[in-house]
Parts: structure tokens; C-alpha cells; sequence
């Protein structure tokens, strides 16, 4: 399981205030809880310094771990300073201060009281020594999903050294370039940039700081140089006489121990000749470059790479990096013109000096790029492949009084994003059915009153009257137009109430009351009932419809909106209040549960139709409930009324 996973609670860190620290610099290590649980040892956390080569350097002291419960809240840290003094409990050392190297600070604590465990929870890579750089990603951030936030590093130049990119790594897990390290991606750009993740979690970020260090040297400084040689076939008639050759051979004769140099041949692609990385077989170089025999194209951007990469993975830190580049300009690649600045980027981020040198070159637009790389690469650009002209190069590399060094720092932070629940809004309308036509009609006494009520499970829904006036008793009618529905029990009431109504001077004689009920399929229900009008009390007629076809269901009809800043999955259940419960599941991609975390998607935003028949008239509460894959939740009732 993911320990990142929901319900993991505290996530236990630890941190060094900065990357590296001078000798004798007081040291900071935090032990911080960047989970969303609280951390909980039965014993008080206590830490260990250890260098792969010298072994321990600081080790925990005998009771360093007293029965002291220790809570440890989201958000909350505890911790410790370190004089960079051995403390090792034979007392070796003692006073002095440790030797400069890298070091792996691991923070340990008892968890338990009666059976007490040994944890390690957390570990830490820093330096000591000579720092061209000290930097630190920044205090642990805290987020909602899809909330933006700004990264605030520190750093500070305490060498003489240039910055030349500062880059973050959102994934540290994974090799996205494909370079064989899985922290260098370049997912953002810039010391303050802001992103925002779209799912719960902890996310370990790395800031990369590249540059260029230069130490002061009294002696003659160190050259790692590849000669990337055009090797396409435009060559048989730029360079006829292999002059390229020539000079690349004059520099190589130039070389001394501890001087390393490869060749790269480019045509329509790359290739580092005879698979020989950077060395100091000299004769062996020479016979690299006798090697090149021109054809096919030219890919001028691949033949760039290719040197940056030998020297980005072959490359000593304490040598000067050069690369020597000799062509006629002429591309026949279309991806040259992508390609080439990117190349020259590269260059600059590793510190690599491009010397370029024009063979045959004969297009202007050809020179001008040649030049453009070698300018701002801080090389030189030289017209002809004369062997003079190369060791011009040789010559003011040996003058200089600093030797470079291309450095990459690192620091790790974490970001805590937690879940924002869902929201959803929603609108219901409902479809009622065709209805049933119930027909009361009255003869006899005048100005006697009968009342038609329709109920359903004895609650009245409805009501038509009708008075016996002068006139046809064909047009003493009245029509009660209402659905019935087949859960419900539906009754026809007639109510005759004779003691209010005024007698006409005809003190006996009847009321005759027919009733006809129509069904929305035509089929029909006929009944008769005759009230004496002498008679005072109220009389009631109850006719029970249950033969009679029922006009059928009420669809409701709801629509559904759910928005969600988060990348995740939600499950939509509606209960219709009546027993029915509709539930829709809706992935991210379309296509299955998304893994834990999963920022990568697409934030929510959905409509989704529902629908449901009632069968029985009454009011129903209906409760929407929607959850997403991170535990978040929230609920909207409406009220639908079916009558």
C-alpha cells in the first residue's frame, strides 16, 4: 500500500536547513509530520550521523531513547543541532570537528513501551565542506487539490559560482527524460514557480540548482574535449583535403596527462566513434579521428548532443569542458531548427564552451549560426579548419587561472495536498401521466348540493361540486380531472349533505347522482346513487376504484452538476425517497479506478441525467450524495411532489 495513501495518517520526514554546510557550521536537522495524522512514538526521536567511508560520526547516546510518549500533529516538527563534532560513544575523536564528506542523517525512535521496537522513520543526505552553493527547497507547503501554490527556496552563493538553471522535479520517482536519473526531470522552471496538484497526497519535490564554479589554480588546468567532426557527405567537397582531420590531430598532440579527449561523428545521425568515451590514449584518439569517412546527411543539432552528453556523463568535474565543433553549417535535418537552441541551452546549463570552426562554409545564414553557437556558448568561432586556429584554443585554456566545475545541488521538499470535497447542485422535474376523468352528475330536488372528492390512501387529493339548479339534468354535471396512481388506494367519495341546503316546497322526493369514471386507455366505470332529500343527516357514497386502470407512473427527471478542483473518480448515489437508489460511478480517464495519488487527470466537471417513476402521489424527499476516490463527500436534498 501506498504510505501515502489515505488513512496512513503522519508521514514522518527529515530535514537539513540546507544542502551542505561549511566546516564547523552548526547543523539542523527537523523531524517534521507532513501526513495528515498525527505521528505517535512511545519513545523521543533521537538521530544518527553516518559517512559510507569513516562509518558513525554522531550516534545515539546510552538512554537516548526515555519512555517519553511524543504526538507529533500534522504540520508540527520537532528539532536538533549538531555542532559537526565526532560524538561516538568510545570517544574517539572527541572535540574534533568531522571530516568534511557527505553524510546520511538518519532520525530514529521506540515505538511501543512494554515491547519496544526500533523504528527508522527517516533519513537525510547533506555535505560538509567546500559549498559552492547552499540552497534549500523550502519548508514543507501545504495545498487543497487544484489549489496553486508558490515554491520559496533559499539560495545562497557562498563560492564563486554562477547559477545558470534552477529546476524542480514534481515526480522524483520517476525517470521521465530517460537520462538513467529519476530526479533531474525538468517539470518547472525557475526559483518561485506555482503549480498546483490535482490529488490528495504527500509529493516529494526536488529543486535542481545547476551552475558553474570556478576555484582559483596556480597550475595549468585540466581539459576534457570532444571533436565533433562533420562527417556527412558534403564533406568530399568542403573539406577535401581532411584538414578538419588535420587540426583536430594538432590539438590532440597538444594534450597532456590527465588531459581527456573522445570524437563524435555526425551525419543524419550521432555517433561517439568506436564507443571510446573520454580518455587519455591519445593515439588512440587520433586513430577516432582517422576513422571518420564522409556520406549521408547532416543532423547538426544530434552531433552538438551527442558531446554535451558525453562530457554530461563522462565529464571530470574539476576539468575545464570543451567541445570542438567542425562542419560546413549545412543542415539536412528539419529538426535542426528545434533542435539547436535546445542543444545550445544544454550547453550553457553544463558549462560546456563550444569552439565552433567553418569547413567550406559557404552560406552566410551557415556562418551566422555557427557563430551564434560559439557567442553564446562563450567559445570563439573560427572560419577555417586551420590547425593554427585550434591551438589558439589550446593556448588561452592554458593561460587561465581558475579551473571550472559544473555542479548540480539538490533539495527535497514536500507538498501536502489534501482533498476538496466535491460540490454538486442539481434540478428535478417531473412528467405527471394522462388523467382520469371522473364525471358527477345531479337530478332531482333544486338547489341540493353533492361534493365528488377523490382520495388516495384516504388523504384527499381532490374535489368537484355540483348544485342542482333549474334546468336539463344532463347539464347539472361537474368534472374532477386527476391522475391515479397504481400505489396508491384510490376512492371516489360523494358526500350529500341535505340539512344546509334550502327546500323548495317539495319537502320529499330524491337526489339521483351518476358518477362515470374514464380511464386515459377508454375503459369506463358507471355507478348510481339516489340520496332521499328528507333525510338531514350527510350521507356519504364511496365508490372504491381499484378496477378502474390506473393512469400509470410520474417520472421525475433530475439532472445533476458536480465540479470538483481534484482529479478524481466520484460516485454519484441518489436516494428518490421512496426506496429507490440510483448510483453512477464516473472514472477520471474514462476507463477504471485511477491509482493513488493521481494529479495528472483532468479536474471534474459533470452533468449527469437520472431518472425515476413514483408510482404513489405523496412528497418525496430526495438526497444526492456524492463521495470521491479520496474520501471527500457532500449532500443535496431537493423535494419532488407528486399529486
Amino acid at each position: 500500500m501506498d504510505p501515502r495513501a489515505p488513512g496512513r495518517g503522519g508521514v514522518a520526514i527529515v530535514d537539513t536547513l540546507k544542502n551542505c554546510y561549511l566546516p564547523g557550521e552548526e547543523i539542523t536537522f527537523v523531524l517534521r509530520n507532513v501526513g495528515t495524522g498525527a505521528l505517535r512514538y512511545g519513545y523521543l526521536p533521537d538521530f544518527e550521523v553516518a559517512n559510507d567511508t569513516i562509518g558513525i560520526v554522531r550516534e545515539l547516546p546510552p538512554g537516548a531513547f526515555p519512555s517519553q510518549a511524543v504526538v507529533i500533529n500534522p504540520g508540527e516538527n520537532m528539532s536538533w543541532t549538531w555542532d559537526a563534532k565526532w560524538s561516538t560513544r568510545d570517544g574517539a575523536h572527541k572535540g574534533q570537528l568531522v571530516p568534511r564528506a557527505d553524510y546520511l542523517v538518519t532520525v530514529e525512535t521506540l515505538v511501543g513501551v512494554e515491547n519496544p521496537e526500533l523504528a527508522t522513520i527517516a533519513v537525510k543526505v547533506f555535505g560538509i565542506g567546500d559549498c559552492l552553493a547552499q540552497i534549500s527547497a523550502g519548508t514543507p507547503l501545504t495545498a487543497l487539490e487544484g489549489e496553486n501554490f508558490t515554491f520559496n527556496p533559499t539560495i545562497k552563493i557562498t563560492g564563486t559560482a554562477n547559477i545558470t538553471s534552477v529546476t524542480w522535479d514534481l515526480d522524483p520517482a520517476v525517470d521521465s527524460n530517460g537520462d538513467g536519473n529519476a530526479t533531474d526531470d525538468i517539470d518547472l522552471v525557475g526559483p518561485n514557480p506555482t503549480f498546483s496538484f490535482a490529488d490528495d497526497g504527500v509529493y516529494p519535490v526536488v529543486m535542481n540548482v545547476c551552475g558553474f564554479g570556478t576555484i582559483s589554480s596556480k597550475t595549468r588546468v585540466d581539459q576534457d574535449v570532444v571533436f565533433s567532426i562533420d562527417a556527412s557527405a558534403s564533406m568530399l567537397t568542403a573539406d577535401p583535403s581532411s584538414m578538419r582531420k588535420i587540426a583536430a590531430k594538432a590539438y590532440v598532440d597538444r594534450l597532456v596527462p590527465h588531459d581527456r579527449g573522445a570524437v563524435v561523428a555526425f551525419r543524419d545521425t550521432p555517433s561517439l566513434v568506436h564507443q571510446d568515451h573520454l580518455g587519455e590514449n591519445y593515439t588512440r584518439i587520433k586513430a577516432d579521428i582517422d576513422s571518420i569517412s564522409p556520406f549521408g546527411g547532416s543532423y547538426l543539432a544530434g552531433g552538438l548532443r551527442r558531446g554535451l552528453d558525453e562530457i554530461q556523463a563522462n565529464g571530470n568535474a574539476s576539468h575545464v569542458w570543451v567541445e570542438i565543433f567542425e562542419t560546413d553549417g549545412e543542415s539536412t535535418a528539419g529538426r535542426d531548427f528545434f533542435d539547436i537552441p535546445r542543444a545550445i541551452t544544454l550547453a550553457k546549463q553544463l558549462g560546456v564552451t563550444v569552439y565552433t570552426v567553418g569547413v567550406g562554409v559557404t552560406e552566410p545564414s551557415a556562418e551566422t549560426l555557427l557563430r551564434k553557437i560559439a557567442n553564446e556558448t562563450g567559445g570563439r568561432y573560427f572560419p577555417t579548419p586551420d590547425p593554427a586556429a585550434l591551438l589558439t584554443i589550446f593556448d588561452d585554456l592554458a593561460q587561465n587561472t581558475s579551473q571550472g566545475g559544473y555542479f548540480v545541488v539538490s533539495s527535497t521538499t514536500t507538498v501536502t495536498v489534501t482533498d476538496t470535497a466535491p460540490t454538486v447542485d442539481a434540478s428535478a422535474t417531473l412528467n405527471t401521466p394522462p388523467t382520469t376523468n371522473m364525471t358527477v352528475r345531479v337530478a332531482g330536488e333544486k338547489w341540493h348540493d353533492v361534493r365528488l372528492e377523490l382520495l388516495r390512501d384516504s388523504v384527499a387529493a381532490g374535489n368537484v361540486s355540483v348544485v342542482r339548479v333549474p334546468g336539463s339534468p344532463d347539464e347539472q354535471l361537474g368534472v374532477l380531472r386527476m391522475p391515479l396512481y397504481p400505489g396508491n388506494v384510490n376512492v371516489a367519495r360523494i358526500v350529500y349533505t341535505p340539512a344546509d341546503d334550502p327546500v323548495n316546497g317539495q319537502p320529499s322526493g330524491a337526489t339521483p347522482v351518476w358518477v362515470t369514471i374514464v380511464s386515459p386507455d377508454g375503459s369506463m366505470l358507471e355507478a348510481k346513487h339516489t340520496f332521499n332529500v328528507q333525510q338531514p343527516d350527510t350521507w356519504v357514497w364511496e365508490l372504491d376504484l381499484a378496477a378502474v386502470t390506473p393512469s400509470g407512473t410520474a417520472a421525475a427527471e433530475l439532472t445533476v452538476h458536480v465540479t470538483d478542483p481534484g482529479t478524481d473518480d466520484e460516485t454519484i448515489a441518489v436516494q428518490w425517497g421512496d426506496g429507490g437508489l440510483s448510483v453512477v460511478t464516473v472514472y477520471n480517464d474514462a476507463v477504471g479506478p485511477d491509482p493513488y495519488p493521481s494529479p495528472w487527470g483532468h479536474p471534474v466537471d459533470l452533468t449527469l441525467e437520472f431518472g425515476h417513476a413514483y408510482s404513489s402521489a405523496g412528497t418525496y424527499t430526495v438526497t444526492i450524495t456524492v463521495t470521491d476516490d479520496d474520501g471527500g463527500a457532500t449532500f443535496l436534498t431537493l423535494s419532488v411532489t407528486v399529486g
